[in-house]
């Protein structure tokens, strides 16, 4: 059997790499799946260390050339899996996996741990009901796409579960080592660049160069600034330098690039004390490695991750408006003194994040 597992997958992205992982895994255990076509324009490696070819490719001769290699996929596929994402939002994309599960086999598309909206068009929410009642099986991440899902389709097999992510804790071949702690990480992305809105960009990053300011001179903590973007022009790292620059030389500040591997990266954010993560996928990865979190919220899926796993409100921080002096205490009084744990543990997010498999 066949199995297209499709998402934004080979993008230079570690949160989705993770979810690509996860999505692989769990089609493997529970679906008996072992062929996959992965929908990437680079070739991936698996955890198992099995190889997957592109199926997409990074310079397309011509305009839509990777939509008909989509749509190839999914006619040599018997069964199709939209693993993971915020991948429910416009009417074209939405569309395009209608025809997808129409080329593959209609009866059995799943979509697992995915969000919906915010929707781009009243066109988009009628396209993402379709979506739904067409899917065998949906299972969404939060609560507010639950609700949404629960409105437009009623009748869909639709059910509140969770991020995949957590499923990569239950490969046997994954431990990751949390001794010898040390430092503070940043995981920024580039939300405001990306809306030309650079003024708002340049007033958040001076925030936050203050608030590291403070941290070192209290803690004397070394500050990481991970990438979990490694895109050339969409990517973290240029927001990350923009930072750095911000920064006095005696700070000790490490930049490391973004890493294809997300177990690794899993394994990096295990010798933080504390990770700062604007990126969604930076602090859900962190809380699965028991790191302590602080959420730079800049969109609603990560707020509403937050209360999925009851992260306190002094850890939270809206994107428009960071104090540097509030960042600052949060991050030393965790230091200091310990940071608040979710009040949700980590092995009941696994259990949440099964129920995409286990419905």
């Amino acid at each position: 059997m066949t199995t297209y597992l499709n998402g934004y997958y080979g993008m230079l992205n570690s949160g989705d790499d993770a979810l690509m992982q996860a999505t692989a895994w769990g089609a493997e255990k529970y679906l008996g799946a072992k062929d996959f076509l992965i929908s990437t324009p680079r070739p991936i490696t698996l955890a198992d260390n099995k190889k997957v070819a592109a199926t997409l490719t990074s310079k397309q001769m011509f305009k839509g050339e990777n939509r008909i290699r989509q749509y190839f996929a999914s006619a040599k596929s018997n069964q199709i899996v939209f693993g993971g994402g915020s991948v429910l939002h416009n009417s074209h994309d939405i569309n395009q996996k209608r025809h997808f599960i129409k080329l593959s086999n209609k009866n059995n598309a799943l979509a697992l741990g995915v969000g919906l909206g915010p929707f781009a068009s009243s066109d988009a929410e009628q396209a993402c009901a379709k979506f739904l009642l067409e899917c065998e099986y949906v299972g969404v991440r939060d609560k507010a796409s639950f609700d949404m899902a629960k409105s437009l389709a009623p009748e869909a097999n639709v059910a509140l579960t969770f991020d995949l992510a957590p499923l990569l804790l239950l490969n046997e071949s994954v431990s990751f080592s949390t001794e010898d702690r040390s430092g503070v990480c940043f995981c920024l992305c580039p939300s405001e660049r990306l809306k030309n809105n650079l003024a708002a960009e340049n007033a958040r990053l001076q925030q936050i160069a203050n608030a590291i300011i403070s941290v070192y001179r209290q803690t004397g903590e070394p500050i990481t600034m991970l990438d979990f973007n490694g895109h050339a022009t969409l990517g973290d790292e240029q927001v990350h330098r923009a930072l750095m620059a911000l920064l006095p030389s005696n700070i000790p500040v490490k930049h490391v690039a973004y890493n294809p591997n997300p177990l690794q990266v899993m394994q990096l954010l295990a010798g933080f004390k504390c990770v700062v993560g604007m990126r969604l996928h930076a602090s859900i990865l962190a809380y699965l490695v028991n790191t302590p979190v602080v959420s730079l919220n800049y969109h609603s899926k990560c707020k509403g991750w937050c209360e999925q796993i009851g992260l306190a409100e002094h850890l939270q921080f809206d994107t428009g408006d960071i104090d540097a002096a509030q960042l600052a205490g949060a991050i030393c009084l965790g230091l200091s003194t310990g940071f608040t744990a979710p009040t949700l543990p980590v092995e009941n997010a696994i259990a949440k994040s099964l129920k995409n498999w286990r419905a």
